[in-house]
């Protein structure tokens, strides 16, 4: 599949959109998130849509981004599966208890498309796969310094699993999550 110029502006715009944010306990560009997630759904036979909506996937959360600024930019598809990777009501992130967002965000996700489903797939393998290797890093100790704690987050990719598992199935990403769940589950204890 040939990527056209949107899939380039989405990407220039993605980077410009995130300049100077870092990924948790690293130096590591934020961008390098968006990329990891971005290449996963190509490599799932994603389309230009949804690898569009990878480079953008948080860009609702962590940036001043509108979400009639990001439908009008990148139009209605994609605007749909950016927000089903929004896991909060943006009105109130701040005053959202952690769990209660994710367990809401659970319950929608009973709804999305294939689509959108295939991205938050590859959001979950490239955010499990960097916190897998924090820890071999630095040891469980990690997880001490984290806002959640190690159980928290295993039984929240866990729950995802269990969403994506009947509803996107037999593909190799949901596969790699749950490899990468044991590993945490191993690793965190």
């Amino acid at each position: 599949m040939a990527l056209s110029t949107d899939f380039e502006a989405a990407l220039t715009w993605a980077v410009r959109r995130h300049a100077g944010q870092q990924r948790h306990n690293s130096a590591t560009p934020y961008v390098s998130h968006l990329l990891a997630t971005c290449a996963i759904v190509l490599e799932e036979g994603g389309d230009e849509r949804q690898a569009i909506a990878a480079l953008l996937h948080d860009v609702l959360e962590d940036t001043p981004t509108s979400r009639e600024e990001l439908r009008q930019r990148f139009g209605p598809a994609v605007f749909q599966i950016v927000d089903d990777c929004t896991d909060a009501d943006l009105g109130d992130r701040a005053g959202q208890d952690w769990r209660e967002r994710k367990r809401a965000h659970l319950r929608r996700m009973a709804g999305f498309s294939p689509d959108s489903l295939l991205v938050i797939a590859a959001d979950k393998v490239s955010s499990l796969q960097t916190l897998v290797d924090d820890l071999v890093r630095s040891g469980p100790a990690l997880l001490n310094h984290s806002a959640r704690s190690g159980r928290e987050l295993l039984d929240n990719y866990r729950d995802i699993h269990a969403v994506l598992r009947p509803r996107i199935g037999d593909r190799p990403v949901v596969h790699r999550l749950a490899a990468l769940i044991r590993e945490l589950a191993a690793s965190a204890s």
